[in-house]
């Protein structure tokens, strides 16, 4: 009976944890271990929770006043102080009481609410870039009729002007140049609002992330960037529209070879990884068994993207860079949202930014 109780609280999609009347630890799963950065096996069992658990004051505190017959909680948020990465969890305590009806311990039911916390917040985000899409293609229809206009009178008058280089000339030029650059942003912002997903098909997407590289050579070539690959072989196919991600994509690697742009001294690299594993899923019991996504990373060793500027590089039109126009990231998080995807930020081990992009594997492989 007891091996089948094991299983019972390792199947569990959520955390588990009790004490005893002592505060000693009596069951814990292998969630449990894992949200609280217990070491594995069996060594924190049997132990004080006022020892185990030394860097969780509060939560300490809420299990022992449980296991005196008091503070039943229901589904409250509690913020984990441990170092390292911020992480909040979701939890039901109560207490345990014996035949007799006395308190002889507490148990905790808790979940990570990080995921939860990361799902809502797209579900934001895709609010946000849906009014601000709305607004921006009617401002862009606006501005188009007068930007052609301009382009018009501007060839005409280098046509009056003539084929001499006398300083006329020169200003024409420059003058119809500036009105294609605004008409160039115009269109951006009009591809940026239209329908980001089309045709899908079973693609290989170690073959995306390569065409999205030959897309973006002209920028890897001149900042003179060393290339590294990581694939997994052979790679589990998505299903995506091709020449929306491949421009996603490239718009990752062009903007990580922007960064390394800006290194005066050592090698710069940009790696390019697919890899395959299990999803963060909100209901884990809602995870069909075997499902998997692919994790397509770009990373660089660059300057790094500052904590500040974090939450903000994915908006529309937001940029760091004199002659950036703030489009290629809002882009690509727009194209993999609309395939069922994320795109995810995190710093580097030396350094840098990585970009991590989560899309679901194909459920019928291709040809």
């Amino acid at each position: 009976m007891s091996g089948f109780a094991d299983r019972v609280v390792e199947s569990f999609g959520s955390a588990l944890l009790a004490i005893d009347a002592r505060g000693r630890i009596a069951l814990l799963n292998d969630e449990a271990r894992r949200l609280l950065a217990l070491p594995p096996g069996p060594g924190p069992l049997g132990s004080d929770c006022r020892e185990a658990l030394r860097e969780e004051p509060r939560l300490v505190r809420l299990l022992l006043t449980a296991s005196r017959g008091s503070g039943r909680l229901s589904r409250t948020e509690l913020a984990l102080e441990r170092d390292g990465p911020e992480s909040a969890i979701g939890l039901s305590l109560f207490p345990v009481r014996d035949a007799g009806g006395e308190p002889s311990g507490a148990a905790m039911l808790f979940r990570d609410l990080v995921p939860i916390e990361r799902s809502e917040e797209q579900v934001r985000l895709q609010a946000r870039l849906a009014a601000l899409g709305q607004m921006a293609a009617g401002l862009a229809h606006e501005i188009r009729n007068p930007l052609a206009s301009m382009e018009v009178l501007a060839g005409l008058l280098l046509r009056r002007i003539g084929d001499g280089q006398g300083e006329e000339r020169e200003l024409a030029l420059g003058l119809l140049a500036q009105v294609r650059e605004l008409s160039k942003i115009v269109s951006t912002s009009l591809d940026f609002v239209r329908p980001g997903v089309s045709q899908r098909a079973s693609l290989d997407p170690v073959a995306l992330v390569e065409g999205a590289l030959d897309r973006a050579l002209p920028k890897a070539s001149a900042a003179r960037v060393e290339v590294e690959r990581c694939f997994v072989d052979p790679a589990p196919r998505v299903a995506v529209d091709e020449e929306g991600m491949t421009v996603a994509l490239a718009n990752l690697i062009a903007n990580a070879c922007d960064a390394l742009g800006r290194i005066e001294v050592g090698p710069r690299r940009l790696v390019l990884g697919v890899g395959c594993e299990a999803p963060e899923v909100t209901v884990r019991d809602a995870a069909p068994p075997g499902l998997r996504e692919v994790v397509i990373s770009v990373g660089d060793n660059g300057p790094g993207v500052p904590a500040e500027l974090r939450e903000k590089i994915f908006y529309p039109f937001f940029t760091t860079r004199e002659r950036g126009s703030g489009i290629g990231l809002a882009t690509a998080q727009k194209v993999i949202s609309g395939h069922g995807g994320c795109i995810e930020l995190d710093e580097g081990n030396g350094g840098g930014a990585i970009f991590r992009v989560r899309l679901p594997v194909a459920s019928r492989p291709g040809p």
